[in-house]
C-alpha cells in the first residue's frame, strides 16, 4: 500500500510539475510540443515510466534510483516529443529538482499530520 501511494502521488506530482515547467522550458530550449491532448496523456506515461523506475530501484540505491529514473524520463522525453538533447536535459533537470522539491514537501506534510 506505502509503494501504490508513493507511486501514485510521485507521478501526480511529476505530471503537474511538468504542466507547469513545459511552457518554461520551451521558451528556454526552443522547442514545440504536439497538441494538449496528446502532450496531456504522454506526460502522465512519461512521469509513471520515470516513477515506476525509481520506485524500483529506491530500495537498493536512492542515488541510483533518482539517475536511472532521470534517465529514463529523459530518453522518453527525448523520443516521444522529438526534442533535441539538450531540449530534453532542460525539460528533466528542471522538473526533476522541482519535483524532489514538491515530493519532500508532500510527503513531509503527510509524516506530519499522522
Amino acid at each position: 500500500m506505502y509503494y501504490a501511494l508513493v507511486f501514485l502521488l510521485g507521478t501526480l506530482i511529476s505530471w503537474v510539475s511538468l504542466i507547469i515547467i513545459i511552457p518554461i522550458a520551451q521558451k528556454m530550449a526552443e522547442f514545440s510540443m504536439p497538441p494538449w491532448s496528446e502532450t496531456l496523456w504522454k506526460l502522465a506515461v512519461v512521469s509513471a515510466a520515470g516513477n515506476l523506475v525509481s520506485l524500483f530501484i529506491g530500495p537498493y540505491s536512492a542515488l541510483g534510483s533518482w539517475a536511472v529514473g532521470g534517465a529514463v524520463f529523459w530518453f522518453l522525453m527525448w523520443r516521444w516529443f522529438d526534442m533535441d538533447v539538450f531540449g530534453a536535459v532542460v525539460v528533466t533537470v528542471i522538473s526533476w529538482v522541482v519535483r524532489a522539491i514538491l515530493g519532500v514537501m508532500v510527503f513531509g506534510a503527510l509524516h506530519a499530520l499522522q
